[in-house]
């Protein structure tokens, strides 16, 4: 197992449980994601820190706010690991605002879209943003009225920071969607997703299908359980990895043992498909550190897309903790 991977792995576990020890009332994927947070930023997880952060968050927001429901966490966490706490969450309630509009239904997508804004430092032009991504969701709601929906404002959003034309990113989502449909029939709303993060590459859609279907495979055929609902999402993070897709597999598989044997990422604690996805996220990290610094220019990266991908598990926490409180 790569030296720095397990590292990774145990610093996500570590925060983990750091996080899960202070903040035992929150949801407790939550707490893993923002172990994730703390991780990504190299980081060990700061509960004191995230203390103060909720304060502030309590002072400048009410109750009921969408910033004060299950992405709590991912708030403060953002909070904490940023240089200034205040401001960043001053930025990021200025930026919800102008994504929030008009709209009467607002959600805690538009928090996480907010949050992506901020994190690319794209503040100034984020008026500029909203209406690109707006104009991407009106034309993938036009396609698919029934897959189209307030979970995708996060990705329209980072879509629409790249160079790419609102034609291009949703002819690129189309190409992709209908090939990837074929292979997981049931599952188009994550397909959909699937394809809008692919689409930060502006590569071919067919090469970019081919090579997630390959990876995909491959985990399979390691025994490495993957969810075919938003978990699906997860695979775009593998995209730029230039490795053999077997030895990918076996990597995956490994960090995946590994956190196994923490506490909180047991198969009963977590389950194999989340475990599975928090590995392919630190792999992917490790892996793409190379490809990312080839190439600068954040979104549309390497980097880029394990952005993304730290949003999809965002995503898939914040629903699976509507469905739960739903199902109660």
């Amino acid at each position: 197992m790569n030296e720095l991977l397990k590292e990774k792995c145990e610093l996500l576990a570590d925060n983990h449980e750091i996080v899960r020890k202070e903040f035992k009332w929150d949801y407790d994927m939550m707490s893993v994601v923002a172990g994730s947070i703390f991780s990504s930023a190299g980081q060990k997880a700061n509960p004191e820190k995230m203390k103060i952060c909720r304060e502030i968050l309590k002072k400048h927001s009410k109750a009921f706010s969408n910033f004060r429901s299950t992405v709590e966490l991912a708030v403060i966490s953002k909070m904490a690991v940023s240089n200034n706490p205040e401001n960043y969450l001053e930025e990021v309630m200025g930026v919800y605002e102008k994504i929030k509009g008009k709209k009467i239904f607002t959600s805690e997508y538009m928090v996480l879209a907010a949050m992506c804004i901020c994190d690319q430092h794209k503040v100034g032009q984020a008026e500029e943003v909203v209406e690109k991504a707006n104009k991407i969701l009106k034309k993938m709601e036009a396609k698919h009225p029934l897959l189209t929906g307030s979970e995708d404002t996060p990705y329209a959003t980072l879509l629409a920071m790249t160079d790419r034309s609102v034609d291009e990113i949703t002819e690129d989502i189309e190409k992709c969607f209908t090939i990837l449909k074929e292979k997981f029939t049931f599952h188009k709303n994550a397909v959909q997703g699937l394809s809008m993060v692919l689409a930060l590459k502006g590569d071919d859609a067919k090469s970019k299908c081919e090579r997630i279907l390959q990876i995909y495979q491959a985990l399979k055929d390691q025994n490495v359980k993957w969810g075919k609902e938003t978990e699906l999402v997860a695979l775009a993070s593998l995209l730029d990895i230039d490795m053999d897709v077997k030895k990918l597999a076996d990597e995956i598989a490994d960090a995946s043992g590994y956190l196994k044997k923490r506490k909180g990422f047991g198969d009963w604690a977590m389950g194999k498909e989340y475990r599975s996805m928090f590995a392919a996220l630190i792999t992917s990290e490790v892996y793409s550190d190379e490809a990312s610094a080839v190439n600068s220019s954040l979104l549309g990266s390497s980097l880029g897309i394990i952005i993304a991908e730290q949003v999809a598990v965002m995503l898939i926490v914040t629903s699976s903790a509507a469905a739960t409180a739903a199902s109660n």
